[in-house]
This record gives C-alpha cells, structure tokens and sequence, in this order.
C-alpha cells in the first residue's frame, strides 16, 4: 500500500528532468530505477497499458487512472478541452476563484464535481482517463504555482523558463534542463499566468506587453505576450531567490562569502559613510545580497528605496519606497527613476536605495546623491570590480553627453566608496562574491582604487585571498574589532562570529 501512494504522488507531480550536456540528472530519482531508465527523457520511456477503467461515479480520481492519465499525452483533445475550460468557469470566474484560492485549496472532490456535472450537461462521451486527466490538471492549475509547484517546492532550482505550453525549463545556478512538465493547451497557459498576474494586480496585453514584478516572498516574475514573442510564447520567467531569511549569518551559511568579509561588508553598512555598488551578471544573488546588509541599518536611520519592480521590501521602521511608471497606451502618466531620486532628496533620507542602475539619467541622479552626502547602495550588471567603473562612465557619458571624461570620473570618485562583484559558479551553481575594491580619490586622469578581497579559488571549497590589510575604513573597522592585518592572507569559509567591537 505504501508503494501505492507513492506511485500515486509520482503520477501526480509527473516530474521529469532530461539530462543536460553537463550531466546533471534528473530532480529526483524514481525508485528501483535503473541510471539507464532515469537519464531517458519522459517521451522516451516504455508506456504500460491502462488498466480497465472504474465508473466516476461523481468521486475523486483512482490512483490506477492517476498512474494511465499521467502515462498518456497530456495534449488533451478538443472535447477534453472545452470540458476543462467550462468546468474552470463552473468553480467560479477568474477573480473569484484567486480569492478562494489564496484562503483555502480547491479539493479534489469540488474539481471532480465540477468536472462531471460539465459532461453531463454536455452530454458527450468522456472516457474515465480523460476525466482524470481533466481533474489532474484543473487541480493543478488552480492551486499554488500549478504545473510548476515541484519546481518552486525543489530547493535546487533557481529560475524557471516557459517557452510555451509544452516547454518549461528549470535552471539550477546556470545550468538549463528540459523537463517533461507542461500545460494541457495554451488556453491552460495562459489562464495560469493570468492567474499570478491576478494576484499582482497586473496583466498581461498587446499594449502592456512585458511584465515585471515580484511577490512578497521576493519571486520575481517576467511575463511576456506572445504577439512579441515570435513563433512561441508567451513567454514566463521566474526566478526563486533560495536564501529564506534574510540575515549575515545567511550570507555564510549560502557560502557566498566567508566570516572576515562578511563582517567588513556589515562594518562599512554600519558606519553610514560608504556608498556601495554591487556588481554581477544577471542571477548572482545582487539584490538578495543588499537585503541581508541592510539588516544592518540603523533602528533610527530614514531609508528611501527606488526601483522599476518592488523588491527590497526592508523590514524597517522608517523605510519608503517608490516606484516608477510606464507610460499609459496614450504614452503619458510614466514617472521615471531619476524623478524619483530627486524626490527622495526632499525626503530627507539617511540612505537612498536604488535598485538596480539601468538607465543614464537613473546613473546620474543616483551618483549625484551620492555626492551631496545622501549614502547609497545600488546594483549595476558588470563583468568585473573594475569594469564597474568603466561601465559608470559610460552611463554618465551618455547623460552627460558635453561633459569631459576627466569630470566624469571626479564625479564617481567623488559619489562611489566600494564596489562588490558577485558571480554564480557553473561548477558548483553558488552564488560568490568574487572581488570587493575601495574607490579613491581621482589623480592625474585616474581614479585610484584599492583591491581588498578576491576569490581565487572556486568549487566546493572556495578561497579567498586578502588584497590589502589596509582600508579606506580602518578607523570604522579598529573601533568594532576587525583587524586586516591580523588575518592570514587567505581563508575560507567558516562559521561567522561577529566582532568584539563597538559594533558587534
């Protein structure tokens, strides 16, 4: 009986990982499974004949149609189709039933039932299979994430890629594998996207085409409407942030860091003087690292955050956030990140957040805080510490279009104190900070900059090695007991253990 129900629970989540040009297998390995039956994609594997069906009845579902439903193609036929999409109707309409669902779960008898009194009103032959098949996926799409809950419930899997309605793809750090979820048609699709948007308050239409948001929790989500997307679509990316609480202590046990940066990192948050820019290619945890600093500020400190999709979300006494707007289909009402960065000025913050540097004119509002002692942080897509720079150049250039080179770079020298580079490893899939560099003054054409930490060493145990034992902070660092000169010239990952000092 016990194998039963798990074959049962198999059936239901019908999770299949092909194996990638890595050799990365499958999420979860089957049972009694030969490593030759497991690295066959899900169309490959042999199909057992159904057993004889069992009357409805009006019941549930009977793990041996389970086991049939989700062996046979879930390409449902047109009847089985328009059975799905009036039975959806018949649990209620779209904005109903996401209320229902964010306060209890449709069950699985309130789905057959809907299901049954569909085909008896229709009036058409339904074998038990389809009906199974119809009330498998119904239950699916209407609860949680959908097809997609074994995926957002696997504490590997970081983004998650639909192409269309038969192709979803999960990303684990940067490695893509195909998987054998997907939707019964594209009217199953999109009504699922839909459905989050709904709970976004947003949607999704030829004239809105892309959107950006996230949720509470801090998944984000891209949607994008299929008239853009070519011969595919729409297209749905959602990324799942895997550090559940935000904290120091986190940043160490990811292994993103070890304890001695860690600390330096909390030490220069702590003192209120650096404006920090954090650095990296797209998925290497930017934001997530901002948020675990910020528990860091001050229980009296004003904090103003600016951002094109709310994420931060601080848990802050004094914390506000704004966020900019699109242009309506009249192509007016957008309010841009520069004008709110200009608003904050007014706000009288202690720190001004921006969330992520994509724009000139955002560059330049930003630094220009920045330089009339208003201390930020900010994330910026860079391939190295000191290609941060050059990339800060050219974002002001281009705003700053009569400006000299030489006033540009006084401007960044004058606004940046340090630069955090973060990468993911394709190795391991970790998220690391790879290259902290303390920005000085601007002498004689260039600005000077100080190495502090690098990783010289990837993989399962990673090394860091100590540039400099000197700092732009030291007297911050001496009063909460952090001494670079005291530290070997390369550590590595460790339990943390905060300073003895002031600011411990």
């Amino acid at each position: 009986m016990a194998g039963s129900g798990k074959d049962e629970k198999e059936g239901l989540l019908n999770l299949f990982s092909t194996r990638s040009a890595h050799g990365r297998g499958s999420l979860e390995k089957p049972e009694g499974q030969s490593p030759e039956e497991a690295s066959q994609p899900a169309s490959a594997k042999p199909k057992s004949p159904p057993p004889p069906p069992e009357g409805s009845g009006g019941q549930g579902v009977n793990p041996h149609q389970v086991r049939a439903a989700t062996a046979k193609t879930q390409e449902m036929s047109a009847v089985a189709s328009t059975i799905m999409r009036e039975a959806r109707r018949e649990l209620g309409s779209d904005l109903t039933l996401q209320q229902q669902m964010t306060t209890a779960q449709a069950t699985e008898g309130v789905i057959a039932q809907a299901v049954d009194r569909v085909i008896r009103k229709r009036g058409e032959p339904l074998d038990d299979i389809e009906r199974v098949n119809i009330i498998i996926h119904l239950q699916k799409d209407l609860v949680g994430w959908g097809v997609l809950q074994p995926l957002m419930d696997n504490m590997e899997v970081t983004d998650i890629h639909v192409y269309d309605y038969r192709t979803v793809v999960l990303q684990r750090g940067k490695i893509s594998e195909t998987t054998g979820l997907s939707w019964p048609n594209p009217q199953s699709y999109t009504t699922f996207i839909d459905r989050l948007l709904l709970r976004l308050g947003k949607s999704l239409t030829t004239q809105q085409h892309t959107v950006d948001a996230s949720f509470p929790n801090g998944v984000r989500l891209c949607a994008v409407h299929e008239s853009v997307c070519g011969q595919r679509g729409p297209l749905l990316c959602i990324r799942v942030p895997r550090i559940s609480e935000v904290s120091l202590e986190n940043i160490v046990s990811y292994q993103v860091a070890p304890p001695l940066i860690v600390n330096y990192l909390a030490c220069l948050v702590r003192s209120g003087l650096a404006t920090m820019i954090v650095a990296g290619e797209t998925g290497t945890g930017k934001t997530t690292l901002i948020k675990c600093l910020a528990t860091q500020f001050g229980p009296s400190e004003s904090i103003v955050a600016v951002e094109d999709t709310p994420e931060l979300n601080f848990q802050h006494p004094y914390f506000r956030s704004l966020v900019s707007r699109a242009p309506n289909a009249e192509g007016v009402g957008e309010v841009t990140l520069q004008e709110h960065i200009k608003t904050t000025l007014r706000m009288t913050p202690t720190r001004v957040i921006l969330g992520e540097m994509r724009t000139p004119f955002a560059a330049e509002a930003f630094l220009e805080s920045a330089q009339t002692g208003h201390v930020g942080m900010t994330t910026v897509h860079a391939r190295n510490a000191r290609e941060t720079l050059v990339r800060l150049e050219s974002l002001l250039g281009r705003a700053q279009k009569s400006v000299s080179i030489d006033i540009i770079r006084q401007q960044i020298a004058l606004a940046v104190d340090s630069i955090v580079w973060l990468i993911r490893e394709k190795s391991t899939g970790k998220p690391r900070i790879a290259e902290i560099i303390e920005v000085g003054h601007f002498v004689e054409g260039t600005i000077q900059v100080r190495p502090m930490f690098s990783l010289i060493k990837q993989g399962a145990k990673p090394v860091w090695r100590v540039d400099s034992w000197t700092s732009n902070f030291d007297e911050q660092l001496k009063a909460e007991g952090i001494h670079l000169g005291d530290s070997p010239q390369e550590i590595t990952l460790s339990p943390l253990v905060r300073p003895s000092g002031k600011g411990g």
